[in-house]
């Protein structure tokens, strides 16, 4: 568990961003550029969590796209695998929805498009995201608008020639309250 005010090279961290069920993301301010960054540290020493955490690395930072979050960086932090990317300063789809409600037909229109479009790029690269919820697409305000930034591919199905560590057949993956029916019914 790292604490405001810790350092990891040349960054210092701010505050926890956020704790899910294998990995903890910090906000982190680099010490010299005075830049902010997201840190997803794993919390467990698992080797298959570390294997996963480094193709999820891996498959973000060869995914170059306007509504995608970039992975910039691996670092270690007290033996564990942690990946570095840029922080996207605003809430969840999830939250900004419910602060944001009703959301007007144009904007959600753009928002979907946007996060389509993020979709789609990554099934051309041949990756399938497979945890698509409102919580893993985060919202930042640029100039005049709100845009999506999808984020967290760590289940993240390769289907062409990425290479890594697979996932196994007939292994549901994915959180079950957005799961397609028949993936919930026969993994």
């Amino acid at each position: 568990m790292l604490n405001p005010g810790d350092t990891i090279e040349r960054y210092e961290v701010v505050r926890t961003i956020g704790i899910g069920g294998h990995a903890t993301v910090y906000l982190l301010k680099h010490r010299t550029l005075g830049s902010e960054h997201a840190l997803k540290v794993v919390n467990l020493h698992r080797p298959d969590l570390r294997a996963r955490l480094l193709q999820e690395g891996r498959i973000q930072a060869n995914l170059q796209h306007p509504n995608i979050v970039p992975v910039t960086d691996v670092l270690e932090v007290g033996g564990l695998q942690a990946l570095l990317m840029p922080f996207v300063d605003g809430p969840d789809l999830q939250l900004w929805l419910e602060q944001n409600h009703p959301v007007p037909i144009a904007m959600a229109v753009q928002l979907f498009r946007e996060i389509v479009d993020a979709v789609g790029f990554a099934h051309d690269q041949g990756l399938v995201h497979r945890d698509l919820k409102p919580a893993n697409i985060l919202m930042n305000r640029q100039s005049d608008r709100w845009r999506p930034h999808i984020t967290d591919f760590g289940i993240a199905k390769i289907t062409g020639n990425q290479g890594g560590a697979g996932t196994r057949s007939g292994i549901g993956m994915g959180t079950p309250a957005y799961m397609a029916p028949e993936q919930v019914q026969n993994a």
